[in-house]
């Protein structure tokens, strides 16, 4: 028996959680499953439509499997309705700390404008740009204000500088 990561992706809207866990969990007593931690990620607009569905609820579980039984999950996962998505990886070095932590959902800092606004309004991670001279200085302190050879001269060694001036005689 390996330990597994494993993020579900399920329909939204379920006032009650554990209603919304009835795949997942038919899905893990049929494969003989062992369930160390199973908890709500959040629940947020999908980037693009999937099945239909514009929002989804994330479910990040832990469990210990027999590694053959790993494809029949997926199988399982991907032929069931409520499953829009589902990703397991081998967890063997996660410690139990990690498994136990709190979720974005718990902790509500996952992102709130999802919250405070409606679905239709929701834009993603998108933060807008400052302005170039707030964060990257002024550019005249940068030397774009002068020609390209003053720039190459000034910053040229004094040898070569030398040479340059030698030949151009």
């Amino acid at each position: 028996m390996k330990t597994y990561e494993a993020m579900f992706l399920l329909e939204a809207g379920q006032p009650n959680f554990e209603e919304a866990l009835a795949p997942i969990n038919t899905i893990f007593t049929r494969n003989g499953v062992e369930v160390l931690h199973v908890k709500k990620w959040d629940e947020r607009r999908l980037t693009y439509d999937i099945r239909g569905r514009r929002r989804g609820l994330y479910v990040l579980a832990y469990f210990k499997a027999d590694p053959l039984k790993i494809t029949d999950i997926e199988r399982d996962a991907r032929l069931d309705e409520k499953v829009l998505r589902s990703l397991i990886l081998l967890a063997e070095e996660v410690s139990a700390e990690t498994m136990a932590a709190k979720t974005p959902a718990e902790t509500h800092i996952g992102r709130p404008e999802d919250r405070e606004r409606g679905e239709d309004e929701d834009r993603g991670e998108y933060r807008p740009r400052r302005h170039y001279g707030d964060d990257r200085g002024d550019r005249n302190d940068r030397g774009f204000d002068r020609p390209r050879r003053e720039r190459e001269v000034e910053q040229a060694p004094a040898e070569k500088l030398g040479e340059a001036e030698a030949g151009q005689a």
